[in-house]
């Protein structure tokens, strides 16, 4: 009957131990997240600028941009060697999908690239006119 107690008891405190050392892995575990969290780009302040469907391109065609807060954007054109620079549209864009509209009978046939620049970002991406 006394084995019987002392083996409760040191259950007891092995099972005290345990959660001990569970809760303060826990603990570090999320000052750890959160140390790595703070580096981390906020998604509000960037938007999504998305590929042109019509490749080539032909006529007017939609550029199609997302952001989860309202932006200052500059839509704009330019060929691959930087020779010929157009700025489409600069504005502040509502939040939520955006839709610009590119004459592409502007330019000549060949290959170029439409960026979407705001304070924090500058993306690119590369389509094929031809009118």
């Amino acid at each position: 009957m006394v084995l019987l107690v002392i083996d409760i008891k040191q259950a007891i405190a092995n099972i005290a131990w345990i959660t001990l050392f569970i809760s303060l892995f826990l603990i570090a575990y999320r000052i750890l997240v959160r140390r790595m969290k703070s580096g981390q780009i906020e998604k509000k302040l960037y938007l999504t600028l998305h590929p042109i469907e019509k490749d080539p391109a032909l006529g007017v065609v939609p550029i199609f941009m997302e952001m989860n807060t309202p932006m200052n954007v500059e839509v704009s054109v330019f060929s691959t060697d930087d020779s010929i620079h157009k700025v489409i549209e600069h504005k502040t864009y509502k939040k939520g999908g955006n839709i610009i509209q590119f004459d592409t009978r502007n330019f000549e046939n060949g290959f170029y690239f439409y960026q979407a620049k705001t304070e924090n970002q500058k993306t690119r991406k590369l389509i094929e006119i031809r009118n």
